[in-house]
């Protein structure tokens, strides 16, 4: 190979690299959207719920319990499965 074609294969090399920093930087980018997007939704959710279902100051592991027995009311968790196919 002559050292034309090296400098070629460097150059290439080279905005290879760039490249794969681009594609690693638009990745983490995206991840860091869905991050901010998902703690959004989490925050909203658990306003909404301290907000209708009453529960301020009631700890983590309460409230979990609380929700389960929700579930456990006759036709709630029918009547969620046809919520959430509603609003696909």
């Amino acid at each position: 190979m002559n050292e034309r074609d090296a400098q070629r294969l460097a150059k290439i090399d080279e905005k290879m690299e760039q490249m794969k920093a681009q594609r690693q930087d638009i990745l983490a980018k995206e991840r860091r959207r869905q991050h901010r997007e998902r703690t959004h939704r989490l925050i909203q959710i658990g306003a909404l719920s301290e907000k209708y279902f009453d529960v301020k100051g009631m700890v983590p592991s309460d409230y979990e319990a609380f929700l389960k027995s929700l579930l456990s009311v006759d036709n709630i968790v029918e009547n969620i499965a046809t919520f959430r196919k509603l609003n696909e």
